[in-house]
């Protein structure tokens, strides 16, 4: 059979399984441009950095520098909420405010009738819960009853300390914006208002804690940089002040970790996150390969019966291991030409990983043992 006739049979699966395919293809080459870019700049930013003691003062001569800091967290002011009687020394915190909605939920039923469209629907059911977002009420389909308030009255909000050191140079904007490890405040000071109600660390503006009604809000507190707390950080001195670095690629170093580490330590830390992000896009888009191979495997068949080489792969249907095979090929060729300039060694050796299965038919199709029982196996 020939190519255009089976695209014919089957060109709605094909052309899905070709916009599949520039989707993994586009993901993968994205994802591994993203990896050596990073790595790159990691590597000239660990080159590049200066480490200082914080008990030492400023340097002006290492202005414009990349520096390496370590020590304890000096926030000068607490963050204050005065209507909760909340007050933290730290250098981000954060209020989160939730609303008691009508939440609509839906569940498709099947009669089991394939030819009538009206013998389907699905059945509706409305339930109250605490949300952090404004549940829009007017879409639903039983509006009668399951109304909700059109905004929330007090707003989500993150307060960020004006001024955080540490050692003698302050943080900057974006370096405090880097402290998002949370942690609730649970405090046992009941505010001086009435209609505000403390439980569990949990300030809830209702006039029953224990049965809420729609449109009552209740409020956390989180904390993020406590004053005292062991930090690294790296980043430019500019002006006294550490603010992110700029690698001659373009990539923005600003390195924020708890606890004091050392230049080799922060750095690794740094490549084992960035490695683990782009191993989970590798497997997404090696699965997105493998979906767009199981929708060309008739064309795929057709394409590999006209290579002498790959008839032993072609020869039957082609299995699910076969496009698991051809999947993990593709992918590990488009990592090799990504890795190939920056890391030769590496870059090779994945060229030849994916040429694998080429080289294992290759094998196959010249050894004259192995044609022979082909031959034989096909009378």
């Amino acid at each position: 059979m020939l190519l255009n006739e089976e695209f014919k049979k089957s060109w709605l699966t094909s052309l899905v399984g070709f916009a599949i395919l520039c989707a993994g293809t586009w993901l993968l080459t994205w994802n591994e441009g993203r990896a050596v870019h990073h790595a790159h700049s990691l590597d000239e930013a660990f080159n590049n950095v200066v480490a200082l003691n914080p008990f030492e003062p400023v340097r002006p001569e290492l202005e414009g520098h990349l520096i390496h800091i370590s020590g304890n967290l000096i926030v000068d002011e607490p963050l204050t909420e005065p209507e909760y009687g909340v007050s933290v020394q730290s250098v981000k915190l954060k209020r989160r405010v939730q609303m008691y909605q009508w939440v609509e939920e839906r569940n498709a039923r099947d009669y089991g009738d394939p030819v009538a469209s009206e013998s389907t629907g699905a059945d509706y059911f409305y339930i109250t819960e605490w949300r952090d977002k404004l549940v829009d009420s007017r879409n639903f389909y039983i509006r009668h009853g399951h109304h909700n308030p059109t905004e929330i009255p007090l707003k989500t909000y993150v307060y960020v300390s004006p001024i955080a050191k540490v050692g003698q140079l302050k943080l900057g904007t974006d370096i405090k914006n880097k402290f998002n490890d949370y942690i609730e405040v649970t405090g046992d000071q009941r505010p001086d208002r009435r209609d505000i109600k403390l439980h569990l660390g949990i300030y809830y503006h209702c006039d029953d804690v224990w049965n809420p009604q729609v449109g009552d809000i209740r409020v956390q507190f989180y904390y993020a940089g406590v004053n005292g707390e062991p930090v690294t950080v790296v980043g430019m001195q500019k002006d006294g002040i550490i603010v992110p670095y700029h690698t001659t690629r373009g990539h923005q170093i600003a390195l924020v970790r708890n606890g004091i580490l050392t230049v080799s330590q922060i750095f690794d830390v740094e490549h084992s996150d960035a490695r683990w992000e782009t191993w989970k896009l590798r497997a997404a888009g090696t699965f997105v390969l493998y979906a767009s191979a199981v929708c060309l495997k008739r064309l795929l068949r057709l394409l590999l019966l006209k290579l002498p080489p790959f008839h032993q792969i072609a020869r039957d249907e082609i299995s699910s291991s076969s496009n698991l095979a051809i999947s993990l090929s593709v992918s590990l060729l488009i990592i090799a030409i990504a890795w190939l300039f920056y890391r030769p060694m590496i870059g090779v050796g994945l060229i030849l990983a994916s040429l694998s299965p080429i080289i294992y038919c290759s094998m196959a199709f010249f050894n004259p043992g192995q044609n022979q029982n082909d031959t034989q196996h096909e009378r």
